[in-house]
């Protein structure tokens, strides 16, 4: 029987999972089919919509390695059969789903894609703590974690708390590719006709746009650019969004107008090296963050988590030093190709965001 709520600060715990997001909750999961019994340290999402939404197929056996296959039949999500992209030109091309080996990958309702591998954690026996962490330290070899109402004593820590990882970051340095930064906004049309369900990724002069239908036909729109070069004024995005090429073709057909402001969020390439250390191990955005260009991220936290927790549940050093090996890895394969991807975009070379990506820097121009 797990401890009542009352009972954690009295005691030791093996391990805890710090963070709410998909590898967060991954691992707690994981843990519990190794029969651990995990303490999940994760506050509640605060929004009841998250950005991030496309999910490669190469995903999927990963789910299955949970049990969550079944989690991508819900019918908040919906299959992403076709992209187009306007990338080095301003002729859209087409990428379907039907050349794609491993299958189409799917465009989710993130919210709840968390919530169902969430729920899934709890229902296996993850106990879940609704709170923040407020201080870290470790005392005669113990976790010591201060939440907002009490103290949890633990051995071994997964910290998937993201960019902020706030355990890693205080053993091993953050190291940043780019200053990427996101702003998103959800449209809404009000005609009956159903929408074309596509993706499009549109370059610009100030950096790129990405547009997605979601499976219940609002859309989701966001531009990228640097964190520290000019951004739309947000009583303007809607205004810039139309006055893209391909982008204001759709939402003018569709009848699609903005729900509302658009937000921010930083989403830069960013990665800890090393992903492990006494006591803990970095999963999901906490051990590497990637260009959303990428879509990389979410089959990422998926991985880390299965990889990281197996090696825990088996006590293997080993197994834990080759899960940090293969991150380093994946980072290095990643920027390389990342730099490939970029550097076919050439039609802006005086351009402060896409002049740093042909040569590399980060540097304001």
């Amino acid at each position: 029987m797990a401890p009542r709520s009352g009972d954690v600060a009295k005691l030791i715990h093996p391990v805890v999972v710090l963070g709410g997001g998909i590898a967060g909750a991954a691992a707690a999961l994981r843990l519990t089919q190794g029969n651990a019994q995990p303490v999940w340290i994760a506050a509640d999402r605060a929004e009841t919509f998250k950005p991030g939404e496309h999910l490669s197929a190469s995903a999927i056996p990963m789910l299955k390695t949970l049990g969550l296959d079944s989690v991508l039949q819900s019918e908040v999500h919906r299959h992403a059969h076709s992209t187009y992209s306007a990338w080095g030109s301003d002729t859209l091309i087409e990428r379907n789903s039907i050349v794609q080996l491993e299958g189409p990958p799917t465009v989710l309702d993130r919210g709840a894609f968390e919530d169902a591998l969430a729920l899934q954690a709890v229902a296996s026996g993850a106990q879940r703590i609704y709170r923040d962490i407020v201080n870290v330290r470790i005392i005669d070899g113990q976790w010591h974690l201060e939440t907002t109402s009490d103290l949890i004593k633990a051995g071994f820590v997964f910290d998937a708390t993201g960019r902020k990882a706030i355990i890693a970051s205080k053993f091993s340095p953050r190291f940043q590719a780019d200053k990427l930064c996101c702003q998103y906004a959800l449209f809404q049309s009000e005609e009956f006709q159903t929408p074309r369900p596509v993706t499009l990724i549109q370059a610009e002069e100030r950096g790129w746009w990405y547009m997605s239908v979601l499976a219940d036909a609002r859309v989701i729109l966001n531009f990228y650019t640097d964190a520290d070069l000019p951004r739309i004024d947000p009583t303007a995005f809607e205004q810039s969004a139309r006055a893209t090429h391909s982008i204001s073709a759709y939402l003018e057909d569709y009848g699609y107008k903005s729900c509302g402001l658009p937000k921010r969020i930083t989403t830069n390439s960013s990665w800890i090296a090393p992903t492990i250390g006494a006591g803990w191990a970095a999963i999901g955005d906490a051990s590497a963050a990637f260009d959303p260009l990428s879509s990389h991220g979410m089959t990422t936290a998926l991985w880390s988590a299965i990889k990281a927790t197996d090696a825990f549940l088996m006590q293997d050093r080993e197994k834990m030093e080759s899960y940090a090996e293969s991150v380093a890895k994946g980072v290095q394969d990643y920027l390389t190709e990342k730099n490939q991807v970029y550097c076919r975009e050439s039609r802006w070379p005086r351009s402060p965001f896409w002049a740093r990506r042909q040569t590399g820097s980060t540097k304001p121009a």
